[in-house]
């Protein structure tokens, strides 16, 4: 095989390999906003959680308040039954009196039904907390492993970098240019074997004389439909070979 081709593919893997890591390198902010995203929303689940049991707190003492100042009244009535010496007035206290317990009685059961709702909120309250509790620690924890991931993308990308370099300066600057021109356009397949005498890029049937170029490597060869370098080695099959 031409020492050119032989390079060429070794630069071909290297960019592969780069392209590769590239595309990871530019997944990693969008996973490290998702991972914040993600630690900010149970939080935001916890302080509803938390907001929601004040709500059932405040409410439940807005009903011992009014407990009490129904308790007053009935003393402040029972006060008038002792000073009254009209028997219709003490009814009509009395009456009173009953219909303040009646309110009392209907109060406390919306505190029993309140409390209950307290006591179920509370497994509610305590798993919001340890989801976020985790989703925090988790957090931190992944960024930290992306912060590393990235640096050491980097660095493997660098070193490619430098690889690619020393490669390209032992080939055919001409192979080159045309190899790298290819690259954009072709999905990264530049150069391509020959494939039972068909291009082994775009699939199509080559011309003899391409395949011959091919097998020479003593030039370019290259596929007249999609303009890909092409190679040959001996563990090919050809067409030709198939009957």
């Amino acid at each position: 095989m031409n020492e050119d081709i032989r390079q060429l593919l070794v630069l071909q893997d290297r960019d592969a390999k780069a392209n590769r890591l590239e595309a990871e390198l530019e997944s990693i902010d969008p996973e490290r906003e998702k991972t914040r995203r993600d630690s900010i929303r149970t939080q935001q689940v916890l302080d509803q959680a938390k907001q929601d049991q004040r709500q059932l707190e405040v409410r439940r003492k807005d009903l011992e308040n009014e407990v009490e100042a129904k308790k007053e009244q009935i003393l402040k009535f029972s006060q008038q039954q002792l000073e009254t010496k009209k028997n219709v007035e003490y009814q009509t206290l009395a009456r009173e009196i009953d219909h303040v317990r009646e309110a009392i009685s209907e109060i406390e059961e919306q505190e029993m039904e309140l409390m209950e709702q307290q006591d179920a909120f509370k497994s509610t309250l305590a798993e919001a907390n340890q989801v976020a509790e985790e989703a925090k620690s988790g957090e931190a924890k992944k960024i930290s492993d992306l912060d590393e991931r990235e640096k050491n993308i980097e660095s493997e990308l660098d070193a490619l970098d430098e690889e690619r370099d020393e490669i390209v300066s032992k080939i055919n600057k001409k192979m080159v240019a045309h190899y790298e021109r290819l690259l954009d356009t072709k999905e990264g397949k530049a150069i391509v074997g020959v494939d039972h005498g068909s291009c082994g890029g775009c699939h199509m049937k080559l011309q003899t004389q391409e395949i011959v170029n091919a097998k020479s490597g003593r030039e370019m060869a290259t596929c007249t439909n999609c303009g890909r370098l092409i190679y040959y080695t001996r563990e090919m099959v050809m067409a030709d070979e198939l009957d």
